[in-house]
């Protein structure tokens, strides 16, 4: 066989597939370590679209690679878990269960991976052990990567219990990074957590995850090897994105140290942060000589029908192009990226990325920890914030100060806040005034035990106030799974039955379960519109039909259907008539346009009314611990009334005194802005 010409590379028959659904843990772990050279995991369906195109890739198109990735010879396919989840019922109205059901029938030899971020799961903060063994124990998913931003193997728990004992596959994963504190004895010790949650080695296959895509191939080699040292049998699986400009060679480092799974996605979907190249990445291994386990003229198949769709989502590109060595200093992952600009474009502060990044490279030195979600997005909404308030408080010379202020900080002074200034060092203490409520969990242990220990108390002062001492006294090292109490589940359930007016299916609760606020949005789509999200053509899931004569032609339940546009009548007071044949049946839709009349918003103005601090939605009203607030009801100060999800983080509205709620000026799943008045509250007598 020559190895220097890709297409000359022998292929992987149908029969030559090594790992299939229905093995044990233990099964797959020993085909993978007699296999000869290394394996893949394409990411192409789940964090190839997170990375580069926000989670907008739809199953209609992504199911038509599915049948060649079933003869491919691949270890695994990553369609599912991460934002995807969030994504797939906020914007592209599809259930993760639905896409399960579909890759099931198309690719029934093909290990289903999934990614979930310990007690997080599908989500962005910590569930009970209740919700989170219930809904593992749900899903029909072969390959369990579970990964914990703080590298709190004790998070892992729960999630591992389950798949363990469904006999599926666990990978838990090591967040990675470079930092002076990440050293191998470092990464070592966080390894011989894993294998002892795990009871050996023999079940289980570790990741390396490099959300960022900072390792370089020395550091990467080095790291792979000194594991191997220690845990000569247990099997290592790299993952890295390409941001730096270095992914291939580090991947092939990472083989050549031992590691036997490498991910990949097809070539055409590569565009900036994402993965390696599936083709390139088997043409540099074999020449290498490091085999790989391929279909090859499969996945040359897979990368043509890529190209027949991807068009569909330029739009979702981000709008910085290129490599980004730079990554290496503010450590953005692949993930984060795209849908950071997309909201930095929406919020009118796209121009300001560059100095929020600047920010992030010094904010990641102050409060350590690792930058993939949820982590990720406390970074991005902490640092995006204080950057806008310096903004919109001070100008673009404001902007500098702050970053000359931290880069002093950081950099000269070695973060020895009494070699400031004492100007300097009360704006450091403003520095996190507004910080969101999950920046202040993470403080004081909400999340689990930080990677290399808790932040200096400046930065408790900073976020708390005068509360300071009294959070640092109330913090915990210990798991939110010995933590936070059950949730009651039959209550919970009872609350969706009433909000959609039957019994819910156990996979819209479990989405509920997960995101309360879109997973009513999603269940209230669905039941209006069907199966549109899963039968439109992408072209026209985006576009519509935009001129008389215009059709499409779709399945649906094994029967065609046609829907042609007639005609779009004039505007009218906001509506307008659209006039349809669906089936050749004339039908008249008013649909109304964003010039239809509309409620006027009230804004907070008095000192009994309490405003939103930010653009957000309402996803609840009231709090866990007393359920939903009602006009009539009493309150007490700092108690919380109403939560808002902004850039997928929760920020908690306090009652500013105590009182009793006079109106209730929201509902539930509004979007709010900036200012809104939210709730007009009156002091008791």
């Amino acid at each position: 066989m020559e190895t220097g010409h890709a297409s000359q590379v022998a292929s992987v028959q149908d029969d030559d597939v090594f790992v299939r659904p229905g093995m044990t843990a233990r099964e797959i772990v020993q085909a993978v370590r007699n296999l000869k050279g290394v394996c893949l995991t394409s990411v192409s369906m789940r964090d190839a679209g997170q990375s580069d195109f926000k989670n907008r890739h739809r199953i209609y198109d992504l199911k038509t690679l599915a049948p060649l990735y079933n003869r491919m010879g691949l270890f695994s396919a990553e369609c599912h878990g991460g934002a995807r989840w969030h994504v797939g019922i906020m914007n592209r109205r599809e259930s993760p269960f639905e896409e399960i059901q579909i890759l099931r029938r198309l690719m029934p030899n093909v290990l289903l991976q999934t990614l979930v971020r310990e007690t997080n799961l599908w989500g962005y903060r910590p569930y009970p052990r209740n919700v989170i063994e219930y809904a593992v124990a749900q899903v029909d998913i072969d390959v369990w990567r579970c990964f914990s931003f703080l590298n709190d193997v004790r998070n892992m728990r729960a999630v591992a219990e389950v798949v363990m004992k469904r006999g599926r596959l666990f990978e838990p994963a090591i967040s990675f990074t470079v930092a002076d504190w990440a050293t191998d004895a470092y990464y070592l010790g966080v390894v011989r957590e894993i294998v002892a949650l795990a009871g050996g080695v023999d079940e289980i296959i570790l990741c390396i995850k490099d959300m960022a895509g900072v390792g370089n191939p020395a550091r990467i080699s080095q790291l792979v090897t000194t594991i191997k040292e220690h845990y000569p049998d247990l099997l290592i699986h790299y993952h890295r994105h390409i941001t730096d400009g270095l992914a291939i060679p580090a991947l092939f480092a990472a083989a050549q140290a031992g590691a036997k799974i490498v991910d990949v996605q097809e070539d055409a979907l590569v565009r900036f942060y994402g993965h390696p190249p599936i083709l390139g990445v088997q043409a540099y291994f074999e020449e290498g000589g490091i085999h790989v386990h391929l279909n090859r003229m499969a996945a040359e198949q897979t990368n043509q029908q890529v190209r027949e769709w991807i068009g569909h989502y330029e739009w979702a590109e981000s709008p910085f192009k290129g490599y980004d060595h730079g990554v290496t200093k503010h450590r953005m992952p692949g993930g984060a990226f795209p849908s950071s600009f997309e909201q930095a474009e929406k919020g009118g502060f796209l121009h300001l990325m560059p100095a929020i990044l600047r920010v992030m490279a010094l904010y990641n030195q102050i409060v350590r920890y690792f930058d993939v979600t949820p982590g990720s997005q406390i970074t991005w909404v902490t640092c995006s914030g204080i950057v806008n308030r310096y903004a919109k408080e001070q100008g673009e010379s404001g902007v500098r100060r702050l970053i000359a202020l931290l880069s002093k900080f950081v950099e000269e002074k070695g973060q020895d806040i009494e070699a400031m200034s004492e100007e300097e060092r009360e704006e450091l203490l403003q520095l996190f005034r507004n910080a969101s409520g999950d920046f202040k969990n993470l403080l004081v242990g909400g999340y689990g035990r930080l990677p290399v220990g808790w932040p200096a108390d400046w930065v408790y002062q900073s976020a708390f106030g005068d509360e300071w001492q009294a959070k640092i006294q109330g913090r915990t090292d210990r798991s939110p799974l010995d933590t936070l109490k059950d949730d009651d589940l039959d209550r919970l359930r009872q609350t969706l039955s009433e909000a959609i007016g039957r019994a819910p299916t156990e996979e819209e609760f479990i989405l509920y379960l997960m995101h309360p606020k879109d997973a009513l949005s999603f269940i209230e789509f669905r039941e209006r519109y069907g199966m549109a999200p899963l039968v439109l053509p992408t072209d026209v899931w985006h576009n519509g039909l935009r001129r008389s004569g215009d059709k499409v032609d779709f399945d649906l339940d094994g029967k065609p259907y046609c829907i042609e546009l007639v005609s779009v009548g004039a505007e009218h007071e906001g509506v307008i008539h659209v006039v349809l044949k669906v089936n050749n049946v004339t039908r008249v839709y008013p649909v109304a346009t964003p010039r239809a009349r509309k409620a006027e918003i009230r804004m907070a103005k008095g000192p009994n009314e309490i405003g939103a601090p930010i653009n957000g939605n309402v996803w609840r009203i009231g709090n866990p611990q007393r359920g939903p607030i009602h006009v009539g009801d009493v309150v007490h100060k700092g108690e919380e009334v109403a939560n808002l999800e902004a850039m997928k983080m929760e920020h908690a509205i306090l009652a500013p005194f105590s009182g009793r709620i006079a109106e209730v000026c929201i509902k539930l799943n509004d979007v709010v802005k900036e200012g809104q008045l939210l709730f007009v509250l009156e002091k008791n007598a």
